[in-house]
Order: structure tokens, then C-alpha cells, then sequence
């Protein structure tokens, strides 16, 4: 490389280190778009440089430097070490592998140079006489160094990963390796048209919650029933009914895509899964029923489902889910897989509900998710489901179909979480005591006046 490149170089790589000090300076207010900004633009731009140049790795260190001292401190807003804080090494590796997706650029120079040689070369081999160049050979030459290089990538991630791991505890180490699975909210650009857009709080404290850290001004007591607050406190403290609302969000969120796949007319809220005519059982001519087995029929009246669609798996049959949301950190969970954890809840919705289903000709699937975004099996394939049905509906590609879903329930936990952490348990009853004591209408004639 000569004079003249080194210079040009060293003049971008100024302005690219400048460019992360703006975004740092965003960060505090505007987290989620200033990790946006660097990931879908700022690296866009230096990954292009080093694909086409090669040995300019060393000078990114100012890159670097303005990344980890700068950058990701603003970005988590709390106390980063970057010398000692595994989190800038996670932060290199990509989402899918529990990262953040900002690599070191001094490192990654190299890698992507090398990269870029291998896509083409066809097309090199062309300029220099060796081959004919054909358009056919430059498309599958692509195509199986792409392959080969998403193996070598996903073999040297996953190495990078479980060895940053092995130095944490085996606590952070379970939260933070369900990263690789829980990711889906870091990749969609911020957009309130989409839904997709979350505040400053909600972002910073699922960023650290995903490392499993603790955000640093969350109260000493909870509000509702006064015990020590603490993460795994307000992802299980029923008082308030933030846990009811959690539950509700994932279910609006469902309605609202299952809408979108197929009409409104085709969704229906809450359906009753046990018909009371179903329930009804004959008694002998003057003979009392048992107090006992009648409230059990009442009871049974009462089981709903949370949302019914019309066509899911098949043309003019019903399909009832039934969401549940669980913390797989909660102490009756930290010692079994997450994945067993949320098969396990699957296994109990269907127990309860899968048989009264099948007796009215209606599907049923349960909707099991976690708190920081695992999704069961069945969830799953609802997804898909949900994904295919709009690829067909709207005549967009299924992969980039299956992303906007799946971001989309993604950034709905999110919020949905967030509001256990962060939203107010105080009953109405102790909000004020001084409330007008109207009776019937006798108040409104105030307003006429």
C-alpha cells in the first residue's frame, strides 16, 4: 500500500472515529437508534474499505479505541470496564451468537479482505487470462464460498462464544448463552410506522438484562407488596396485575398480526374453549346436583382461550392459542434447559385444553414464551405459519416476511418485560382517598354550568 492510500486511510479512519463519538453522544437518549445508525450504516461503510484494501487492520485502532471507551459505555449507561467487562468481546460476535454485532474493526479488517478475495475470485482469475469469464461460473462461485464461509464463521463464533462464557458464572453464563435465540428486537431499524421503535429505558435495560445485569437505579422495595425488588422479583410479582397486562401484550400482538395474515373478521378475542352446552350435564328427575360438581361445571364455563383464528392450519376450521409467558431464571426453572422448560408448558396447555378442542373440530396450539424472548416449539410454527400467510398475502419474499414477525413479537416481549420491571404496582385504592363522592348522575349538572 502506498503513501498516498496509507494517508487516505488514516483521513477516513479519523472521520469513522469521530462519527462513533456523535453516535456516543446520541446514545444516553437514543440507544436503539445509535446502535442502528452504527450497525446498518457507519460499519457498512468501513467493511467496504477493508474488503478492497488489505493490511489496514492496525489502523482502526482509534476506531477501536473510541468503540470500547466510548461507545458501548454510553450504549449500556452503566459502570462499563471495557479492560475487564466480558461485554466487548461478546459485543463483537453477531446477534445470532449472543453479540451485538460490533466487531473490532482491527481484527475484522483482515477477515473481510480475505472474504471479498474468495467471492471474486472468478472474476480475478478472468483479468489475469487464466480463465474465461462467464457470468454462470461468477453465480456459483458466490454461492459455494458463501456456504463455506457461513460454516467457518458459525465454527469460529461459536468458539469465540463458549469460551468468553467459560469464564462467567454458571448463572450469567445459562442467561446470557439464550442470546443466540433472543436477539430478533437488535436487528429491525427503529420505526414507529412498524411498531418497531423502543424508548430509552426499554432498550437499555433489555441490553442488560440480555448480559445479565441488573439496571442500576431500579428501586429497594417493590411498591406493591413491599419485599426486596429485584429482577427475578418483578418478573413474578403478581400484586398490581403487571403480570396479567404482560400476558396481554404478547396476546394483542398476536391478534394484531393474525389480522394483518388474514382479516379481522377471521380473529376473534378471548373464545371460549368449553361450551356450555358441552358442560351440561342431566340429573336424575328430582334429584339435587352436587354443590361440588356444579362449580366445577362453572368453572369449566370459564376456560378461554386468548385468541381464535379461522384458517390457521386448514380452510374453515378454528384454532385457539393460548399464550403463556415465563421467567426461565425463576428458581423452579434455573436448573432445567429452557428449551424442556417452555416444551413442559406446551405439554400442560395442551393437557388442559387440546381434548375439548378436538371434540368441537377446532385446532388447538399453545403460545409459550419467555421473558427475554425464547420461543417454544409450537410458537414457532405459529410464526412460520403467521410468515407464510402474509408472504402470499403481500408478495414479499418469506425471508424478509418471517424477520418482520418475528421482530415484531421479539420488540412485544420486550416492552412486555420491561413493564414488569419498571411499571408501578400501587393499587387504585391507595392512589387517593379524596374522591368525590357522587351518587348516580348527581354530578353532572356541575358540567352545565
Amino acid at each position: 500500500m502506498g503513501k498516498i492510500a496509507l494517508y487516505e486511510i488514516q483521513e477516513k479512519t479519523e472521520a469513522w472515529a469521530e462519527a462513533v463519538t456523535e453516535l456516543a453522544s446520541v446514545a444516553p437518549k437514543y440507544p436503539q437508534t445509535a446502535h442502528t445508525g452504527l450497525q446498518k450504516s457507519l460499519q457498512q461503510d468501513r467493511q467496504f474499505v477493508q474488503k478492497v484494501t488489505t493490511g489496514i487492520g492496525p489502523e482502526f485502532k482509534e476506531v477501536e479505541r473510541t468503540l470500547a471507551k466510548t461507545f458501548l459505555p454510553a450504549l449500556f449507561g452503566d459502570n462499563y470496564d471495557d479492560d475487564t467487562d466480558p461485554r466487548r468481546q461478546f459485543a463483537c460476535l453477531p446477534v445470532k451468537w449472543a453479540g451485538l454485532a460490533i466487531p473490532d474493526p482491527t481484527s475484522s479488517a483482515e477477515l473481510n479482505h480475505a472474504a471479498s478475495v474468495l467471492l471474486t475470485s472468478h472474476v480475478l482469475a478472468a483479468f489475469r487470462g487464466v480463465e474465461v469469464f462467464r457470468s454462470a461460473d461468477h453465480l456459483k462461485v458466490i454461492r459455494e464460498v458463501k456456504a463455506e464461509l457461513k460454516l467457518r464463521n458459525s465454527a469460529k463464533n461459536e468458539k469465540a462464544m463458549n469460551l468468553i462464557a467459560s469464564g462467567l458464572s454458571s448463572d450469567n453464563k445459562r442467561t446470557i448463552l439464550r442470546g443466540k435465540d433472543t436477539g430478533g428486537w437488535l436487528s429491525v431499524l427503529p420505526s414507529t410506522v412498524n411498531g418497531t421503535e423502543l424508548s430509552a429505558q426499554e432498550f437499555r435495560d433489555s441490553i442488560l438484562l440480555r448480559y445479565a445485569r441488573s439496571p442500576p437505579d431500579l428501586p429497594s422495595q417493590c411498591d406493591g407488596c413491599n419485599a426486596v425488588f429485584s429482577i427475578r422479583h418483578a418478573l413474578e410479582c403478581k400484586k398490581g396485575g403487571l403480570v396479567i397486562i404482560r400476558h396481554n401484550e404478547i396476546q394483542d400482538e398476536m391478534v394484531d398480526l393474525a389480522s394483518k395474515a388474514f382479516s379481522p373478521s377471521a380473529v376473534r378475542d378471548e373464545p371460549k374453549i368449553h361450551s356450555s352446552r358441552a358442560n351440561e350435564q342431566e340429573t336424575p328427575e328430582g334429584r339435587q346436583d352436587h354443590p361440588v360438581k356444579r362449580l366445577f361445571r362453572n368453572d369449566r364455563n370459564k376456560d378461554r382461550g386468548d385468541v381464535l383464528i379461522r384458517g390457521l392450519w386448514s380452510k374453515g376450521t378454528d384454532c385457539i392459542l393460548d399464550v403463556r409467558m415465563t421467567d426461565l431464571d425463576a428458581k423452579s426453572n434455573k436448573s432445567r434447559n429452557p428449551d424442556k422448560v417452555l416444551a413442559a408448558h406446551e405439554r400442560e396447555k395442551k393437557k388442559k385444553y387440546l381434548e375439548p378442542c378436538l371434540e368441537q373440530r377446532r385446532h388447538f396450539s399453545p403460545f409459550v414464551v419467555s421473558t427475554d424472548g425464547l420461543f417454544g416449539k409450537e410458537a414457532k410454527i405459529v410464526l412460520k405459519r403467521l410468515a407464510l400467510m402474509l408472504t402470499e398475502k403481500w408478495g414479499k419474499p418469506y425471508s424478509e416476511v418471517c424477520g418482520y414477525v418475528n421482530a415484531r413479537m421479539s420488540i412485544a416481549i420486550v416492552r412486555a418485560t420491561h413493564l414488569c420491571v419498571r411499571g408501578s404496582r400501587i393499587p387504585t385504592s391507595k392512589m387517593s382517598k379524596r374522591l368525590p363522592q357522587w351518587e348516580d348522575q348527581a354530578g353532572l349538572s356541575l358540567f352545565h354550568r
